[in-house]
């Protein structure tokens, strides 16, 4: 979606699509009433939970300007505008003091796509640009802080289209190693341990995990699979990681859980949101789910 976005800026507006908040109990299996929390014409997209669970950043268009990250407060259930610059940014990810975003500037020249100026940005709480984290590493499309001197980032491929590769930074070396050739967008960090989407396999793609030090991810299990009739653009690549070592994933409307040495399991089906769920974010204490609905254009 931030690759869609992104190219988007030189033609079309990014996709309608709101971010959509509901109480889970993982434990017991139940999902509650979702909420739309942005309720508006325009993106809304990339949800991601302050390290205190109180907070929601997430991105949004403006009035014909470039995405800017915004803070929903749980529980004054306000947002706010956390950035106002020239460039557009995207995939905002909280830290400790501040967060981290994909910064995206204008093209070099006239023949150079968007993409190639996707950079990786440290802000300050207060939403100003404070340095790039990987200076000279361009076209970036995703990250995941595996820990605070380790990043993994998705380097999308020339001009946005796949396959886009991943990589683990060190901070100290400023050295880039390779993971895995072709991945999905979605990226999770636990305990340690890298989590993606494999798909250099068209047929069979997989969630899999690499630990620092380690020299090869495991494939932990295939991705939800499109039931007959779905059509491809359907298949499921959005997924968050539990503290218990359990995955959940989106599929259409539906929510759906693996564990360890089982199948993926069915935990809730929410057609009352509209449409598809995508990119989810979950709470540091496990009870809350964000998502986004995309809402397909009128015909």
């Amino acid at each position: 979606m931030l690759l869609t976005a992104c190219l988007a800026l030189a033609a079309d507006p990014p996709p309608d699509s709101d971010v959509f908040l509901v109480d889970v109990d993982l434990a017991a299996g139940r999902v509650g009433v979702p909420r739309n929390l942005t309720a508006r014409a325009g993106y809304d997209n990339q949800p991601a939970f302050s390290p205190d669970g109180r907070a929601l950043y997430y991105v949004a268009d403006g009035a014909g300007g470039p995405t800017e990250v915004y803070r929903y407060d749980l529980v004054a259930n306000t947002s706010t505008r956390v950035t106002t610059t020239p460039e557009a940014e995207f995939s905002p990810t909280p830290l400790a003091s501040g967060f981290s975003a994909v910064r995206v500037g204008a093209p070099d020249a006239a023949v150079e796509p968007y993409t190639e100026s996707q950079e990786l940005w440290r802000y300050g709480p207060d939403g100003a640009a404070q340095a790039n984290v990987l200076p000279g590493v361009r076209r970036v499309g995703y990250h995941a802080w595996v820990d605070a001197g380790h990043v993994a980032v998705v380097i999308v491929g020339p001009g946005g289209e796949p396959p886009h590769a991943l990589a683990l930074a060190d901070l100290a070396t400023g050295k880039l190693a390779p993971v895995a050739a072709d991945v999905g967008r979605s990226l999770g960090a636990a305990a340690g341990r890298l989590y993606f989407v494999d798909k250099h396999d068209a047929s069979a793609w997989g969630i899999e995990s690499i630990a620092l030090g380690e020299a090869t991810p495991t494939r932990l299990v295939g991705t939800p699979p499109n039931r007959a009739g779905e059509p491809e653009d359907m298949r499921s690549e959005d997924f968050r990681v539990v503290g218990d070592g359990s995955l959940l994933a989106a599929h259409g409307t539906q929510l759906l859980r693996w564990r360890s040495g089982a199948s993926w399991e069915l935990l809730a089906d929410l057609p009352s949101v509209g449409g598809a769920i995508k990119r989810l974010a979950l709470s540091p204490d496990g009870k809350q789910l964000a998502f986004v609905v995309q809402r397909e254009p009128a015909k």
